[in-house]
């Protein structure tokens, strides 16, 4: 069975493209011979390649795979960039409180008491980053999937992994650099006052 496309389109005045069907079983490189062979006695100035389908399929989605290697790179290298971000920023507010923290440690607080606290901060922030990224992290992956003709669903709970990962990074950042600052003697911070 063969179909024929015509022109630019759909339109036009000759084939542009010829899509053959064959049995189930066939033997694909004798047909591929069998229909170039009547390609070039029917009409000598047609085409000259005959791809199978789907190497033309495959084709098509290497610029996807492409653009995932390209999404998946730069995501790592975004993520790598914010706890590095994240570190400065502890390292600068723990190193900037250095004298509440002792302070707060000479009338009773706890170190775990304090770590809560600079946690609180940096989960409200990243609370508020969250509530602004996924509207637009979930229109951009939409726009995106509307380019198949096949679409997979986009889960709430792969935003709620994502934050909880980010999260839990941070978190990570946080409690170990104002552990260390939290750990220290109160007196050698207070000392200069």
């Amino acid at each position: 069975m063969a179909f024929y496309v015509w022109g630019t389109d759909n339109w036009g005045t000759s084939a542009n493209f010829v899509y053959v069907k064959t049995q189930k079983g066939a033997n694909l490189w004798e047909t591929r011979k069998h229909v170039e062979d009547v390609i070039k006695k029917t009409d000598p100035t047609y085409m000259k390649e005959v791809h199978f389908f789907d190497e033309v399929l495959n084709s098509l989605y290497v610029k996807e795979q492409n653009l995932t290697w390209l999404i998946t790179i730069f995501s790592l290298l975004a993520v790598f960039i914010s706890i590095i971000g994240v570190f400065g920023l502890v390292i600068f507010e723990s190193e900037y409180r250095r004298k509440e923290i002792g302070v707060r440690k000479v009338l009773g607080s706890s170190t775990q008491e304090i770590l809560l606290m600079f946690n609180k901060i940096y989960i409200r922030i990243l609370a508020v980053c969250f509530v602004i990224a996924v509207p637009v992290a979930s229109y951009g992956v939409h726009k995106w999937l509307e380019n198949f003709a096949y679409k997979t669903p986009v889960y709430w709970w792969i935003y709620a992994l994502a934050f909880i990962a980010v999260a839990f990074v941070t978190s990570l950042t946080v409690t170990y650099q104002n552990w260390k600052t939290a750990m220290q003697n109160p007196v050698d911070s207070l000392k200069n006052e």
